[in-house]
């Protein structure tokens, strides 16, 4: 099935959701084409969910630091509630229905593939 557009945007990743967006806003009939999650690479897998593993790893090792510091800590590694948080915050289980519905209600025509 052909489709025509004033432009098509390959890649939804961070640059190119950003670019579709702002033409759909502008009025222009554009088509963003991915086949992943829209938002690419950093919301899902990158970026964000590492930043929250890092961030628990600091916790672990700052909770470290106590006995020599301030007093007595017990503190074990479970990552299982960084894994629910990243899975359940951050990337919604890793559907990307809330980027795709705002591209698409700003006019612009998303494509899988």
């Amino acid at each position: 099935m052909a489709q025509e557009a004033d432009v098509v945007v390959l890649g939804m990743g961070p640059g190119g959701e950003h670019v579709a967006g702002r033409l759909a806003d502008a009025g222009v009939d554009v088509i963003g084409v991915e086949a992943e999650l829209v938002g690419g690479e950093c919301p899902y897998w990158a970026c964000i969910p590492s930043k929250m593993m890092i961030r628990a790893g600091n916790l672990l090792a700052e909770a470290r630091r106590i006995p020599g510091m301030a007093g007595r800590v017990e503190a074990r590694p479970d990552f299982g509630p960084v894994a629910a948080r990243i899975r359940d915050e951050a990337t919604t289980d890793w559907d990307d229905k809330i980027a795709a519905d705002r591209f698409t209600g700003k006019g612009g025509r998303l494509v899988r593939g």
